[in-house]
């Protein structure tokens, strides 16, 4: 398997590895009452608290290629003045994520619709306005046209990676309600490890096979196809792809580090042609 390599020296590839920022969050849980032990639905009317993030952990690419694990950064309640008073408090964590948000141009995710979901939710259950407007590329969505044992984080980073998540158990979350300190430094270092051994490892381990659902690296200024998984300029394949619904012919281009075919966007015929817009062809 080819590792991805960028030309961090190319001013546009790095300003994209800067503004792409891996994430993963941990949540708090909730109390509810409930009649009995065993499984039984609980409802909404049976909670007595609502959900809070505990910690945050990310990193951009740019800095997790030239740092490795020091290019990571993290925070929780934990680091907040009001902890004593309110553990669960998330406020400081979420003044910090929202700013971090707001100047990404690109998040990065495992089943992303729970990290975004949890944290856009926060910010409107607090009245603020949500941060600039950013793309999101969620790995696990991602992987979805290819059938493996299990899309979870942790089967992936053994099953492709060969490493796994930090082992954990329910009391670190239950101690984190009690609001022990110790409990929320676990945590963090918990959420760590869910950023660089794992999530930045497993894009870059899986991106070329989903080049369209990428972090997009092509320079559009540039009138010349580049790849969109890391940039690099594509070579022109001496070969037409035609669509036999309508009969319109495409260029077809090739990465020959990481072996991957793309197709012009647009037909020979439309003056954007051979302009840069290119379509993964499978």
């Amino acid at each position: 398997m080819t590792s991805l390599k960028f030309d961090i020296k190319n001013k546009h590839t790095s300003a994209v590895m800067q503004d792409a920022v891996f994430l993963d969050i941990e949540t708090s849980l909730v109390d509810a009452r409930v009649f009995r032990s065993g499984t039984q639905y609980v409802g909404a009317h049976q909670l007595s608290s609502t959900t809070r993030l505990l910690t945050v952990a990310g990193g951009t690419m740019y800095d997790m290629y030239t740092k490795g694990t020091n290019g990571m950064w993290g925070f929780g309640n934990h680091m907040a003045d009001t902890f004593e008073d309110n553990p669960l408090d998330d406020t400081f964590l979420l003044k910090r994520l929202w700013d971090i948000l707001d100047k990404a141009r690109v998040i990065i995710a495992h089943n992303a619709r729970f990290d975004t979901g949890w944290i856009n939710g926060r910010f409107l259950e607090l009245g603020w306005p949500l941060p600039s407007k950013y793309s999101v590329v969620c790995t696990y969505r991602a992987l979805s046209r290819y059938n493996l044992t299990s899309k979870k984080l942790d089967q992936l980073s053994k099953t492709l990676l060969d490493s796994s998540k930090i082992a954990t158990s329910f009391d670190l979350w239950d101690r984190c309600s009690d609001g022990e300190r110790a409990a929320f430094e676990e945590m963090l270092e918990y959420n760590f490890g869910d950023i660089y051994s794992t999530l930045y490892q497993l894009y870059m381990r899986t991106s070329q096979y989903y080049p369209n659902f990428c972090v997009d690296f092509v320079d559009y200024e540039m009138e010349y196809p580049q790849c969109k998984v890391t940039g690099e300029d594509l070579e022109y394949l001496d070969e037409l792809w035609i669509n036999r619904k309508n009969g319109n012919s495409y260029q077809l281009y090739f990465n020959e580090t990481l072996g991957i075919t793309y197709r012009d966007r647009y037909p020979d015929h439309s003056p954007r042609a051979g302009r840069g817009f290119v379509i993964h062809h499978v």
